[in-house]
């Protein structure tokens, strides 16, 4: 053994015995690593049996057998690259099953305990560590770096000849095509999270099919941690959330603030009655059998009867009757071709002014017909924005426009109403548009505690800062703050700790498993969240500290705080346009035929219609645009 100790060092310091050269690379620039050790006739020497084969970031070697005993390294050729242990016994790392470990540049040497049908794969990492997984006798190895504490989801994207696929985990990975793959969900005796109702879905044994892509924008192509788009092949519950196909897998990368940006915007949003906000639960993600960390398994945004329940309007629908809606649209700060842009208008002299970017959601694709009805939507409430006008509340619902703004500046999101802001618009004649829902808090806590979020964001936020000018909404906000405060707010502190406390040990594993790894051309590390209690602690100061500065902004609740909550505003939606047709009733209308309540354009009850005239028809809740005739 100490022979073979010697040699090691005597081949890390002299390349072997090499004539120093220029490391060996392949035709896209990549060192070719080989496998090498005293298992080699000549020893510690570099053979082409013995040299891994590349795929983007993945290398991958198959031998027959490494007899027991034997000791071995994965490195380039002249040793400046080179993975061994990162701890030892006895001065060596003895591999003997299948299993994945985590190999340190310039670490101990590996030695066998005897392997037959071995499949060795790592991933590159030219700065720091990188799991290697040893594949014995096909038999897939145990996942290093689980914490144990969250349910565990397993994904497998597999190539035609079953081997993985691990474009899928390239840090480079930049398109959003989907992958076909396969997954199941353990529970992993996460007993807090069962007794919300969570259950494990599917086996290794008996997985299931999805599909997972690449999502997000800046997200995606600056952190070697991806966040994923998932459609499942069937619907679920997952982790007792809404059932759905669609689920997003949030990396939260970029989180400096203990991965509580999203949760507190969302409790937040929840708590006030927002119409529809996301559920997120925390879940440790391995794909391909290699451990990704922590993640955050999320309602995507859809138009479903348990999410944003409204009409779902079809693509390219041109029936006048139909194409009121339902809309869900993103004000965003990208350009894109399924996009409207018109010039942002302001009553307000200082404010930056961006283009107003309105990005089809759903449906995706617009008629002539649609695009003008959008277009001429938002053009009336970026008119009445502009001209500081109580017309926009017959266009825009004041009472959500209130609570989504006092979410988004308690947690003082600078960067909301710029991009992932989103609207929606049920059909019918007496609809009008809701902020709503809250997606993508990833700037939380980003502004100070003593300024509004839109006076501290080089970027400018769509529309606020003017309708910030408005006496109408000031008051709602005002009334709506006092209300939410008093009696909605309090237990959020509560859920941050019991939170934290549920995440804290899946942050320290998040922690090993990116710390020193490579980054993307341009982007950035994986932030470090391994101390949840400062950033617990960091996250709880600024709150207290910001809502204690817009009690004397919003009104103190402490001493006028009221446990009634605000009446909705019955400010009357703006009549529709007259190239958006109606269901027509019949000419024959008698008093027996007729709702028990009818009324004007102008939301005023009125006597039996006559022909032609246009009317609200009211039953109960329900309410449809006709014409007499």
């Amino acid at each position: 053994m100490k022979r073979i100790k010697f040699v090691l060092a005597a081949c890390i310091g002299m390349a072997c015995g090499m004539t120093m050269h220029a490391a060996e690379t392949d035709g896209e620039g990549y060192p070719v690593m080989y496998l090498t050790g005293d298992f080699i006739q000549d020893q510690w020497s570099f053979s082409s049996d013995y040299k891994f084969t590349r795929e983007g970031e993945t290398y991958t070697l198959h031998v027959d057998n490494l007899p027991a005993s034997k000791q071995f390294k994965i490195t380039n050729d002249d040793w400046t690259l080179n993975y061994g242990g990162d701890s030892q016994v006895n001065g060596e790392v003895v591999i003997s099953e299948s299993i994945t470990v985590i190999g340190k540049q310039n670490g101990a040497n590996f030695s066998s305990g005897g392997m037959t049908d071995l499949t060795i794969t790592f991933q590159l990492n030219r700065q720091g560590s990188t799991n290697i997984n040893f594949i014995v006798n096909g038999k897939t190895p145990e996942v290093v770096g689980i914490s144990g504490t969250l349910p565990v989801l397993y994904i497998n994207v597999r190539n035609e000849d079953g081997s993985f696929n691990n474009e899928i985990i390239s840090k480079d990975l930049d398109h959003k095509n989907y992958f076909q793959a396969e997954y199941w969900l353990d529970l992993n005796g996460c007993s807090w999270m069962e007794e919300e109702g969570a259950k494990s879905i599917g086996s290794e044994a008996e997985p299931l099919p999805l599909e997972i892509k690449a999502r997000g924008n800046w997200t995606r192509r600056g952190f070697s941690k991806k966040p994923f788009k998932l459609k499942l092949g069937e619907k679920q519950k997952m982790l007792g959330m809404t059932k759905s196909k669609h689920f997003a897998l949030l990396a939260h990368a970029d989180d400096s603030h203990g991965y509580l940006r999203n949760f507190t915007g969302f409790n937040l949003g929840r708590r006030i009655g927002l119409p529809w906000t996301p559920a997120q639960q925390p879940v440790e993600v391995v794909i391909n059998g290699d451990y990704r960390g922590l993640y955050f398994l999320t309602e995507s945004i859809r138009i479903e009867k348990d999410r944003i329940n409204i009409t779902e309007l079809d693509d390219n629908v041109s029936d006048p009757s139909l194409i009121s809606g339902g809309y869900l649209v993103e004000l965003d700060n990208y350009d894109e071709e399924n996009q409207i842009q018109m010039d942002e208008k302001s009553c307000v002299s200082d404010q930056y002014l961006d283009l107003l970017r309105i990005t089809f959601d759903t449906p995706e694709v617009y008629s002539p017909e649609q695009r003008r009805f959008v277009t001429d939507q938002f053009t009336a409430m970026n008119d009445a924005v502009g001209a500081n006008s109580d017309e926009l509340w017959r266009y825009l619902d004041l009472d959500d426009a209130a609570r989504y703004y006092i979410v988004e500046e308690i947690i003082s999101h600078t960067e909301s109403y710029h991009g992932s802001t989103y609207l929606f618009r049920d059909h019918g004649a007496d609809q009008k548009w809701h902020f709503s829902p809250l997606w993508d808090c990833g700037n939380a806590y980003s502004g100070p505690t003593d300024g509004f979020l839109y006076d501290h964001d080089a970027y400018g936020n769509t529309w606020i800062p003017s309708i910030r000018t408005n006496d109408t909404f000031n008051e709602k906000v005002r009334r709506t703050w006092l209300w939410f405060m008093s009696t909605r707010y309090n237990g959020l502190i509560d859920d941050i700790d019991s939170y934290v406390s549920h995440i804290s040990a899946a942050a320290k594993s998040d922690r090993i498993r990116w710390a020193g790894q490579q980054v993307p051309d341009g982007g950035q590390e994986v932030c470090d969240n391994s101390d949840m209690v400062s950033r617990r602690n960091r996250v709880v100061n600024h709150l207290e500290g910001k809502i204690n500065w817009l009690k004397g902004h919003f009104g103190d609740f402490t001493t006028e705080g009221t446990d009634i909550e605000p009446e909705r505003d019955t400010t009357p939606a703006a009549p529709l346009p007259d190239y958006v047709g109606f269901e027509k009733v019949s000419a024959d209308i008698d008093s027996t035929d007729l709702p028990a309540e009818y009324f004007n354009l102008q939301g005023i009850r009125v006597n039996a219609p006559s022909a032609g005239e246009i009317y609200i028809e009211r039953r109960g809740t329900s309410a449809t645009l006709r014409i007499a005739h």
